[in-house]
């Protein structure tokens, strides 16, 4: 399998290592940091001759796209792309569920890869995996599933500097709300994905989020999201200093199940989540699809 990195930054390295592990052949890097451009991969330790570009000339099968959370920004390179042949798999968090933002943008898109006979999805650790692929995969032991409640919590603390910045750790309250944050991004479409898995017709869509705060100091954000209808589907993220870290999944149903785990690792998990889904995106078929297009335990 012939793969581009599309977006150079951590995680982009971190995919390109994956990938020469995996045996796929990496034909090039695109990142618009001048720092960048004209590098090669091996540069940065990974065992790989490839360049990086500051615009899209490869050919080959599959792009890993990692450049940015919000479907309106990222869509351009999702288009280029598209139009050059490749599939495409986006940590994009807007992506994994893009009607529920951008219906027009997601209609686009299918039409796009249709045409092109390529396929898109948006995927990674979260939204993509821990809060509503495998909560929907261990609701398969039900026949009849009442609600769905999905928890991560991570020490914000112990993940990249970047991340701390985005979930406002050592700013005052006041500059918090100044700030506007992201935080998280991909609280309703986590719960979306469980929803339409489980058949469920959304009577109503709900997500937030809001600063834990000691001292008068932020030490990160708790958030959710939130689907209502005739099964109740709620998923939350706490991202602060010393937090617990667990994932913790809570079905009730006929066969209720409990799962909880000892945190797993972000950048690492985005990283395996995406290439063990390169196989399965480049053979299905043309369009734009999701997470709950791959899963086979569906209503």
């Amino acid at each position: 399998m012939k793969v581009v990195i599309y977006g150079f930054g951590q995680i982009g390295r971190l995919l390109a290592k994956a990938c020469v592990e995996r045996g796929f052949e990496i034909v090039g890097a695109v990142d618009i940091n001048p720092e960048l451009v004209g590098k090669r991969l091996s540069d940065f330790g990974i065992d790989s001759d490839a360049v990086v570009k500051g615009k899209l000339e490869f050919e080959g099968d599959l792009a890993f796209l990692t450049t940015g959370s919000y479907l309106d920004t990222v869509f351009p390179q999702i288009e280029d792309c598209i139009k050059t042949g490749f599939n495409v798999i986006s940590t994009c968090e807007t992506l994994a569920y893009p009607e529920h933002r951008y219906p027009e943008l997601a209609d686009k898109i299918d039409e796009l890869a249709k045409e092109h006979n390529v396929t898109v999805l948006g995927s990674g650790i979260n939204p993509g995996f821990l809060l509503d692929t495998l909560p929907t995969v261990l609701s398969a032991v039900c026949v009849d599933v009442k609600s769905v409640k999905a928890i991560r919590s991570i020490d914000a603390l112990k993940r990249r500097t970047q991340f701390q910045k985005k979930v406002g750790i050592g700013l005052s309250v006041e500059e918090f709300e100044k700030a506007n944050l992201s935080g998280h991004v991909g609280y309703a479409e986590s719960a979306l994905l469980i929803s339409e898995a489980l058949g469920v017709n959304p009577k109503e869509v709900l997500e937030g989020q809001e600063p834990v705060v000691k001292d008068g100091i932020v030490q990160g954000i708790k958030g959710f999201g939130e689907v209502k209808g005739d099964k109740h589907i709620r998923i939350e993220f706490h991202a602060y200093a010393n937090a617990e870290e667990f994932e913790m999944i809570e079905i009730e149903g006929d066969n209720g199940v409990v799962w909880k785990s000892s945190g797993v690792k972000g950048d690492l998990g985005t990283v395996a989540v995406l290439v063990n889904l390169a196989k399965a995106v480049v053979e299905h078929r043309a369009g734009l699809i999701k997470m709950t297009d791959l899963i086979p335990f569906r209503w």
